[in-house]
């Protein structure tokens, strides 16, 4: 392709964040466009310190005039300024869905971030009418997509970036157990029901759990909260905040833990629980939102949160070397579906359905309605999940 006919991919996001799940997806998406002829930038409206250069500001495409080839690229996850100046451009705009976490969730604790995400919805809603693809980063996603009204929706798995874990023997037959959580303290992801299960399990078995939390704190008086109850449920000294940690410390602590445990009621998809499953760690979560679909068969999934049933379960694990056995093969097998190299190329093949690249077969799309309102049709083979999760 001669370069006055070479496609270009401006990628757009609210904010870009180091070690986040969503801009390391969307860092890897701009190298593989980048890898296969396409000229690709992030830009975003807000860029944590520590980004690296990353992101450019969005300050300095805002005055950029039209291009031909030129395709817009929104990742979708939360409210933003940046919909009302992207829905006025020329360019084609294409989304990529993350999924926005339910108002109700942050209500309680930050009622700011309870209507930045109302208000994300409301954007979600508005873009219908200006977006030309739109794909999700699973089928959770993309049914959420469809339920909202796009018309064209195709599946683009996320990308995960392997750590540097070095797969190591964990013995079991000690009297204490480490449990891990990964992810942002923050209230979808349902810290206290992990902590009330430490107190359940360390009330009921004779081995002891101590958890692992890490992440950073999106809402001080959510943290303030987890530890005021872990200090009422006396297991103050059980629960330990790491928060945010380094790649190379973060794999350590997967390399090192004996059980991944995961309560969160909303995730679009969860990438720790394939970070763990990498790294040879059996996971136990409630079966919320896209989580089933994350983890498939490769994890205890439970129907409930409550504190007894989670405690038995995470005991289940613990005392059964069969079943950890079972469950980290296949585990590692479910991981490997999310190879980066296969993850980068299936990304490519559904923009491909829009954005012409040299050498990339479009891949189908997963959905499609003939115009916005009218009932559409699956194209894919496989039926769609019906999502879990509510919307509030």
């Amino acid at each position: 392709m001669s370069p006055a006919n070479r496609a270009e991919v401006a990628i757009f996001m609210p904010s870009f964040a180091p070690n986040d799940a969503m801009a390391t997806h969307t860092v890897e998406l701009r190298d593989a466009l980048r890898q296969n002829g396409v000229a690709a930038a992030i830009y975003a409206d807000e860029i944590k310190s520590g980004a690296g250069g990353e992101a450019i500001p969005f300050a300095r495409f805002r005055v950029a005039l039209p291009k031909k080839n030129r395709f817009i690229l929104y990742q979708v996850g939360t409210g933003s300024n940046l919909v009302r100046h992207l829905v006025a451009r020329k360019e084609p705009l294409l989304i990529q869905y993350h999924n926005i976490t339910p108002r109700s969730h942050f209500v309680r604790f930050e009622p700011g971030i309870a209507s930045s995400m109302a208000w994300g919805r409301r954007q979600l809603e508005s873009l219908i009418h200006h977006t030309d693809l739109a794909l999700g980063v699973s089928r959770y996603n993309a049914e959420d997509l469809v339920r909202t009204g796009f018309r064209e929706i195709a599946i683009s798995p996320p990308l995960i970036r392997p750590l540097p874990i070095a797969l190591a023997h964990r013995s079991y037959t000690g009297i204490g157990h480490s449990l891990l959580f990964v992810g942002r303290v923050a209230p979808n992801k349902a810290h206290q029901d992990l902590i009330s299960a430490v107190a359940a399990y360390n009330f009921t078995f004779s081995d002891k759990v101590r958890l692992y939390f890490v992440g950073s704190t999106v809402i001080p008086a959510y943290e303030r909260y987890l530890r005021a109850l872990a200090g009422r449920l006396g297991v103050e000294n059980e629960i330990v905040f790491a928060s945010a940690v380094p790649s190379d410390e973060l794999a350590k602590m997967y390399a090192s833990a004996h059980l991944f445990v995961s309560a969160s009621q909303h995730e679009g998809f969860g990438f720790p629980l394939i970070e763990a499953m990498r790294a040879g760690l059996p996971v136990v979560a409630v079966g919320s939102s896209a989580i089933p679909e994350t983890v498939a068969n490769a994890a205890v999934v439970t129907a409930s949160s409550d504190p007894e049933v989670l405690a038995t379960a995470w005991h289940m694990v613990l005392s059964n070397q069969h079943l950890r056995s079972q469950l980290v093969e296949r585990g590692m097998a479910r991981a490997g579906s999310f190879d980066l190299a296969a993850t980068r190329a299936a990304n490519l093949a559904a923009l491909a359905y829009r954005v012409p690249i040299e050498g990339i077969v479009p891949s189908g799309l997963y959905y499609r309605r003939t115009r916005p309102g009218e009932k559409g049709h699956y194209l894919d083979d496989e039926t769609p999940r019906q999502a879990q999760g509510s919307r509030a």
